[in-house]
């Protein structure tokens, strides 16, 4: 059962009448309070409550403005609470407080969830929520997008992933992960077993960059990464053999954008499969015009069962080269699963069957709409890629925050006790004018870096 009292502006009072409905009422299970402006008195009244009753699942405390004044009473919460496994605090303004919440989740043996993107994440903070990973045993989802991890958050993460065994599904989107950044990041991706999806996607990522992440991910014998999603990161033209190579040998997704080529005039020849997100009904198309793809679900039969199962029909997609989403699959799943089984079966006449009832709802649904000739479909898809890139452009950073990335980069924390490795390349800093050869022998020491640490 659920409650849910957002978009209304709670006071302390308000929470105490909640927490009686909560206390008397043990089949709520779940308490959605969005947008309530509990920073203050609400909150520390919430967190009071919450420490004492093991009722609620799933807690929305989402878009509250909470500061680091508020994180103690968040803390309370993940910390003393023995029954919250799904719990929401984005859109908040939580910043150094970071680690007051690592501190709490370290032994936490209840929260499966946690969603923290949308937040003031950085420095500190990052480093704060990476230590408490590294301790923590039962969480296995971490959204932390839209914050500022960069390069001392990545390095923390990176340590903490080594020692963790439970994570299966971190998302670092709008990070400022930069390519050294993203050297420290893939220690601990390439050594954990249990990670298996990490979206990295709107970093500022280069494409040379993307090969060598899929390099590191293929000779390593301890990551048991599935799926890389790099949603508007350009890869280079290395990066597909390197894909392919993988999904040889075992199961592997990666979403990622692609650079049509810069030429005068109209292109005039455009690879479909690289439009990322076809629109389910194209995929039918596609379908209905290759049959080849048939034979290709059939080599993705692994178990022999004349029948596809979703993460099966996912990857065989993926491996084709038409990067599906789940809304898209869920929409081809509707088509191709006529028993309602949630497998595609593979018997030669049932496919023959659905090729022609795919054709045929082809032909009556969405007429206006599909694509009659192989030119007209080329130029709408390049109209759809270059509107994707236009919509990237947008979420980009600025010059001014990709200065700060080579700042944070040349100021690690000491705590951490980072040290660069060879192979890592520094970024471009244009602004900031290296010191003089005689002014470093004049004063017979080499300049220092004050790095203040928590």
């Amino acid at each position: 059962m659920e409650i849910n009292f957002s978009g209304n502006s709670l006071t302390a009072r308000d929470i105490q009448y909640i927490s009686e409905i909560l206390r008397t009422n043990k089949t709520i299970s779940t308490l959605t309070l969005r947008r309530c402006g509990l920073s203050g008195a609400p909150i520390r009244t919430l967190a009071e409550f919450l420490s004492k009753s093991n009722t609620l699942r799933k807690l929305d405390i989402s878009d509250n403005h909470f500061d680091d004044k508020d994180a103690p009473h968040v803390a309370m919460i993940i910390e003393h609470n023995e029954s919250i496994s799904n719990l929401d605090l984005s859109k908040n303004k939580l910043g150094d407080s970071g680690i007051l919440i690592g501190n709490a989740l370290k032994d936490n043996e209840m929260i499966t969830t946690l969603d923290l993107s949308w937040n003031h994440l950085r420095g500190n903070g990052a480093i704060g929520i990476a230590r408490g990973l590294e301790k923590n045993t039962k969480l296995l989802n971490l959204q932390v997008a839209w914050n500022g991890f960069a390069f001392e958050g990545c390095a923390a993460l990176g340590h903490a992933l080594v020692h963790n065994t439970t994570l299966s599904t971190i998302d670092l989107a709008n990070n400022r992960i930069h390519n050294p950044a993203m050297f420290e990041l893939l220690k601990g991706v390439c050594g954990n077993k249990s990670l298996s999806t990490i979206r990295l996607a709107q970093n500022p990522i280069t494409a040379p960059m993307t090969s060598i992440i899929l390099q590191r991910i293929s000779t390593s014998k301890e990551c048991g990464l599935k799926e890389l999603d790099m949603e508007g990161i350009v890869v280079d033209k290395e990066f597909d053999p390197l894909l392919e190579n993988i999904q040889d040998e075992r199961l592997f997704m990666a979403r990622y954008d692609i650079s049509l080529p810069v030429r005068k005039g109209v292109v005039s020849n455009i690879d479909s499969k690289n439009v990322f997100n076809i629109d389910p009904i194209r995929i039918l198309y596609f379908m209905k015009e290759h049959m080849r793809t048939i034979d290709m679900f059939l080599k993705f039969d692994k178990d022999n069962s004349n029948s596809l199962s979703r993460e099966e029909l996912h990857f065989a997609f993926e491996r084709e080269g038409y990067p599906i989403s789940t809304s898209a699959l869920d929409t081809v799943m509707g088509y191709l699963d006529t028993n309602r089984d949630g497998d595609v079966d593979l018997i030669r006449t049932k496919i023959e069957s659905e090729r022609k009832r795919i054709e045929n709802i082809i032909s009556k649904t969405r007429s206006g709409e599909l694509i009659d000739g192989e030119r007209r479909l080329k130029r709408h898809l390049i109209a759809e890629a270059q509107e994707a890139r236009q919509h990237s452009s947008k979420l980009a950073p600025s010059p001014s925050e990709k200065r700060e990335y080579s700042k944070t980069y040349l100021k690690p924390s000491e705590a951490l006790l980072i040290k660069q490795n060879s192979d890592l390349v520094s970024p471009r800093r244009n602004d900031i004018k290296s010191p003089r050869r005689s002014d470093m022998k004049s004063s017979g020491k080499l300049p220092q870096i004050n790095v203040h640490t928590n």
